[in-house]
């Protein structure tokens, strides 16, 4: 009857080691998925940020391209109406024109900079967490791996515990150098 007590115990325990390693695999697959959606992620944000620093630059270049066209515009106008240009207002209104521009379009780009730091750094925190998946994904295996060790070694001392209480019964020693394990005849086993 204790043989099989002691059996069951010993099955338990390689059951218990066995399920833990699995809920360790399963961990560890899990956070392998992740890390791949995190890096997948990291992927498409540093997609989009040069995205945004295109389009950035492209409207930075269309603002210049419409201040010039106003600068045209403006000094065609007064031309015509037989403004010199070169100096005075007429010269303010150019350089004012100009420099208005300038700022729209500096505006433009900073704008496109902010955002693009803004998805860059989007990026980098899904390289981080896809590191961090990784190491995760190592650590649930080799913490599932230990458990289960430990496990079995705990099971198989209760086992061995039990083997040895058994002995001592059959045997009939006690306290003596028996330390309570007998051969299958009965005979006591001294150390």
């Amino acid at each position: 009857m204790c043989e099989l007590g002691t059996a069951l115990m010993i099955g338990g325990t390689l059951l218990s080691g066995a399920g833990q390693i699995a809920s360790a695999n399963a961990q560890s697959q899990a956070a392998k998925y992740n890390a791949e959606v995190q890096r997948q992620n990291a992927q498409l944000a540093d997609r989009q940020a040069k995205n945004v620093l295109d389009a950035g630059t492209r409207e930075e270049q269309k603002q210049k391209a419409m201040t010039s066209q106003l600068m045209a515009k403006q000094q065609a106008a007064m031309a015509a109406n037989g403004v010199d240009t070169t100096f005075g207002t007429p010269l303010d209104l150019m350089v004012d024109t100009a420099k208005q521009g300038a700022i729209d379009a500096l505006t433009i780009r900073t704008n496109a900079y902010r955002n693009y730091d803004d998805v860059r750094n989007q990026a980098v925190s899904y390289h981080n967490q896809s590191a961090l998946y990784d190491m995760q994904a190592k650590n649930s295996r080799t913490a599932g791996i230990l458990g289960a060790f430990g496990s079995m070694a705990s099971g198989f001392g209760g086992a061995y515990s039990n083997a040895v209480k058994m002995g001592s019964i059959l045997t009939g020693s006690g306290t003596s150098k028996n330390y309570g394990i007998g051969n299958i005849y009965g005979e006591a086993w001294y150390q």
